[in-house]
């Protein structure tokens, strides 16, 4: 009986946890990818790479002062005309996730910068990392990050906000 009641258990807790990422995955991006954007002192989103090559291209590219648009208090660049557009129609859709700073930090509660280098791209939403291990811890239970660091945000950003 003892074994039975630590199977259910278990299955439990991994049927919460699978049904937490999952809603998630179809909760609508707009409450992440935000109008806060980490941006250097020059107000250059994301260090001047370009947002919309990490969802096309095989990795981050960085973007041309000549292919640029403003959004959200930032200026952001683009590698060629075609992801500039592509931005400027839904930029939401391209942002990073919690305006680009590192997500592990945000579910601790705090920020700190990125590295454009350290990225991952899911369900269609680009995080930016501070560094490879965070990457990694982030990565190795995205499920109950993500839930963190999404409630989380909302805070933060009306920190954020504050400051400005």
């Amino acid at each position: 009986m003892k074994k039975l009641s630590r199977i259910l258990l278990t299955v439990s807790a991994l049927v919460i946890a699978l049904f937490g990422g999952l809603s998630f995955y179809f909760a609508a991006q707009e409450y992440v990818a935000d109008s806060v954007i980490f941006n250097t002192s020059k107000n250059i989103a994301i260090n001047g790479y370009d947002t919309v090559a990490y969802h096309r291209e095989d990795g981050p590219k960085v973007g041309l002062p000549e292919f640029q648009a403003d959004w959200a208090g930032s200026t952001w660049y683009f590698s060629d005309i075609k992801n500039r557009d592509s931005f400027a129609k839904n930029p939401e859709r391209y942002a990073p996730q919690f305006g680009g700073y590192d997500p592990l930090r945000i579910s601790l509660g705090y920020t700190n910068p990125t590295d454009p280098e350290q990225y991952t791209v899911f369900a269609g939403m680009l995080f930016l990392h501070y560094s490879e291990e965070f990457k990694t811890h982030w990565n190795a239970d995205r499920g109950k990050n993500m839930i963190l660091a999404t409630s989380n945000w909302n805070y933060i950003r009306a920190n954020l906000l504050a400051a400005d």
